[in-house]
């Protein structure tokens, strides 16, 4: 339940933009309706219905009479940051080998249109999508989704994504890892996260997307993943140099 004191109708908001913008909802299909949206965040369909109205508002959402509330099409261009992959595949692999997982979902599917953007792929292709939570101590602290190709998401199991993290099974499909590109934000939890990670809907979480590519350049993966900032943190070590008479910082060749 949601129960600090921002109004409610602006929590399901946050949460409906943040669900739009990550590519949850397609702007082809219908979201789910007043009432199953009433149920999933536990509130009222006045609740819904202002928030709804909203997002109308701002552009975000179309209301057609009789058929429900799509989403409009947008521009998922991102602009994000570059991140050392060898260090970063490291670092995922010093937490498989330290964590759980359970996986939640191994399908399949048409590659949604953010998906389909990231990973560069021609319309309705199909991708790999799966979902995991993952644990330490017996207690979750990370929520993943990871599009692949279908290609290459055909030649590992769902068995194989409860064994080693998705960088690992890639390069051992003999796949070279060449770079990765990510951005960090926070983001607020959805019902999803909430059930998953034992936290209230609308908790702040720590968000980071990442696209992997190959040594030819193709994009291998996308990743959403959210984190409990109680039970996670992301460090890195920086060193200041100075080039060309200006101070800068750079990351460290190890990560703490």
């Amino acid at each position: 339940m949601i129960d600090n004191p921002t109004p409610r109708y602006y929590k399901i908001y946050r949460l409906l933009k943040q669900a739009i913008e990550n590519g949850q909802y397609d702007h082809q299909e219908a979201m789910p309706g007043e009432n199953v949206l009433a149920e999933t965040y536990q509130v009222s369909r006045l609740t819904i219905r202002r928030s709804l109205d909203l997002l109308q508002s701002e552009g975000l959402v179309e209301r057609r009479q009789g058929s429900g509330t799509f989403p409009l099409p947008r521009n998922v261009a991102t602009q994000p940051l570059s991140a050392d992959i060898n260090k970063l595949v490291a670092h995922l692999n010093k937490m498989g080998s330290g964590t759980q997982v359970r996986l939640l979902s191994f399908e399949y599917e048409t590659a949604s249109q953010l998906a389909a953007h990231q990973l560069e792929l021609p319309a309705n292709s199909k991708v790999q999508k799966a979902i995991r939570v993952r644990y330490h101590d017996d207690k979750p602290f990370s929520y993943l989704i990871t599009y692949v190709p279908e290609d290459i998401g055909r030649r590992y199991t769902k068995d194989d994504m409860t064994q080693q993290p998705l960088q690992a099974l890639l390069k051992g499909l003999g796949i070279k890892l060449g770079s990765a590109e990510q951005s960090f934000t926070a983001t607020a939890a959805d019902a999803h996260h909430a059930d998953a990670l034992d936290v209230g809907i609308s908790s702040p979480l720590l968000c980071i997307k990442r696209l992997t590519r190959d040594t030819q350049g193709r994009p291998v993966e996308y990743l959403i993943a959210v984190y409990n900032p109680e039970r996670f943190e992301y460090r890195m070590a920086l060193s200041n140099k100075r080039s060309k008479g200006i101070d800068g910082w750079i990351v460290n060749d190890t990560q703490a």
